[in-house]
């Protein structure tokens, strides 16, 4: 019975699931800047996107170079 519930909230939510989380996401950002100010939300940010791009060179067994071109190459230069 569980797994039907489950299965039923994932068919009905799946098309909308990007705006869910983005919602989440900048409803979270909007809390941080209210409750903590726009400096700290920002250094907050950068150690997150930090802490992400090193989680990644782990997880995939990056250099720091192939990080770097890897960037260049989103970016176009």
């Amino acid at each position: 019975m569980d797994q039907e519930k489950k299965d039923r909230w994932e068919k009905l939510l799946k098309p909308y699931r990007f705006r869910i989380i983005w919602t989440m996401v900048f409803l979270l950002l909007a809390l941080l800047l209210l409750l903590i100010g726009f400096w700290k939300t920002l250094v907050l940010v950068i150690f997150a996107g930090v802490g992400y791009v090193i989680g990644k060179m782990r997880d995939e067994d990056l250099d720091i170079y192939s990080l770097i071109d890897s960037v260049r190459s989103m970016i176009g230069i």
